[in-house]
Parts: C-alpha cells; sequence; structure tokens
C-alpha cells in the first residue's frame, strides 16, 4: 500500500507537472498542466467514452487472464509429473517463452484474425507461459521424500498435488500470477493498440491522431492505476492463500 513517504513524493511529483505545465517551457497542447488532464479525464469519464472502452479492456483482460492461470496451473504440473511430457514440450515452450508475446502478434494476426480472441490469445500467452515455469521451479525445489512419503501413507496422486506438491509451490505460483497480472493490462493495451479498433489501446491511438496529449495523459492514469490495483489484489489473495497454508507472510 502507499505510505506517507510515497504519497508525498507523488504530490510533489504532480506539483511539479503542474508548475512544468503552466510555465510555458513546453508548449500546453504537448504537455498540459495535471489539472487540465484531471479535469479531461473527468469529462471522458462523464461522457461514457473512456468507461466503454475501459470495460471492453477489462473484459479481454479477465478472459484472457483467467484462462491463462488455470491452463498454467495445469499444465505446469502434467510436465513436472510426467518426464515424457516434459522432455517433448519443455523445448517448446522454452522457445515461446524468450519471445515477447507481441512480437508474435503479427503471426497472431493472420492467424487468428482482428477479432475479439486476438487480444484474449495474447493475454492468455503472457499469463500461461510464466506460470508453468514457476510451477515447475517450485516442484523441482520439493523434497522428494515428501512425496515419497506422502505415496507411503496411502495418498494417491490427486491428494499428493493437493496436499504437497501445490501447497509447497504457491510462492512460486502465486508470485508469477502477480506479477503477470499487471503484465496481462499491458499486453492487451498493445494489442489494441496495434491491431484493434476498440478498447483502451485504440481509444489512446485515436486520441494520438488528433493531438489531444491530455486524453493521452488521462488514459495512461487510468492504465497504469489498473496495473498497480490488480497487482494490489493479488497481493492480498497471495498473502491470504499463503497464511492459510501455514506460510510465514509479513
Amino acid at each position: 500500500m502507499i505510505n506517507i513517504k510515497s504519497l508525498t513524493i507523488i504530490l510533489l511529483i504532480l506539483a511539479l507537472w503542474e508548475i512544468i505545465g503552466k510555465s510555458g517551457i513546453v508548449p500546453p497542447y504537448l504537455f498540459p498542466p495535471f489539472s487540465k488532464v484531471a479535469i479531461t479525464l473527468i469529462n471522458i469519464i462523464a461522457t461514457g467514452e473512456l468507461v466503454e472502452a475501459y470495460l471492453i479492456t477489462l473484459r479481454r483482460v479477465l478472459v484472457g487472464f483467467t484462462l491463462g492461470a488455470v491452463f498454467g496451473i495445469l499444465c505446469g504440473i502434467l510436465l513436472s509429473y510426467s518426464k515424457i511430457l516434459r522432455d517433448t514440450l519443455y523445448p517448446i515452450l522454452s522457445f515461446i517463452a524468450v519471445i515477447p508475446v507481441i512480437a508474435l502478434l503479427p503471426l497472431l494476426m493472420v492467424w487468428i484474425g482482428l477479432n475479439e480472441l486476438l487480444p484474449i490469445i495474447t493475454v492468455f500467452l503472457c499469463s500461461s507461459i510464466p506460470v508453468i515455469f514457476n510451477i515447475m521451479s517450485g516442484v523441482r525445489s520439493i523434497n522428494p521424500e515428501l512425496i515419497r512419503i506422502a505415496r507411503t501413507l496411502g495418498a494417491n496422486e490427486i491428494k499428493v498435488v493437493y496436499t504437497v506438491i501445490l501447497p509447497l509451490s504457491l510462492p512460486s505460483i502465486l508470485s508469477a500470477l502477480k506479477i503477470e497480472a499487471s503484465m496481462a493490462w499491458k499486453t492487451c493495451f498493445v494489442t489494441e493498440m496495434l491491431a484493434l479498433s476498440s478498447g483502451l489501446g485504440y481509444y489512446m491511438l485515436l486520441a494520438e491522431s488528433t493531438l489531444r496529449v491530455d486524453i493521452l495523459l488521462a488514459s495512461l492514469i487510468v492504465l497504469s492505476l489498473s496495473c498497480y490495483i490488480f497487482y494490489l489484489v493479488f497481493e492480498r489473495i497471495e498473502s491470504s492463500i499463503l497464511r492459510k497454508w501455514g506460510f510465514n507472510v509479513r
């Protein structure tokens, strides 16, 4: 959460922004003061145009991120359990993981088309692959003796996953989800800007074409707050789940 020192720094930055914007050092249409940006933000929210674009992006982020997280967890567990799958798919996943998702966008545009599925797939890829690698890393760090003891005590494979592997892998899984929750917004935003005609990214592209820097800055504030709020939400979820499973959380 934001403490007093952080809040003070933010207020100082906003004050400096206001002073520079009104000083005339930079033309106001290129660098409007914060007060004008704040008024613009209120106006575009009141008219509903920003809200409409935001809700479209929010839907895409939630669908893509949820599918990516679920797939990443399931796939990560399967790859950790099956040596055949791991040996077969790990090199492919490693190759895909080092490629920025946005670099795949031109190819995805050809394969998928310029439709609603495109941003969902980009967010899905952005969210799932880091989760897969974090689960595999978490499973490798588990003492094999714990799994052997659980099986000796009569636990089947499902119980081993639920009572041993998932709890001990939770810190790495939740850490990946927390980071990718904000990355999902950025990925969806860039996809909309480059390939679509709706959403927050496209809304900013329209503002750029008319040199509405105030709208650009207002939209960036909304995007930044969304990324930060998603990060905080998953940080709270992370702390709550880890405490439930007996981990020490600050």
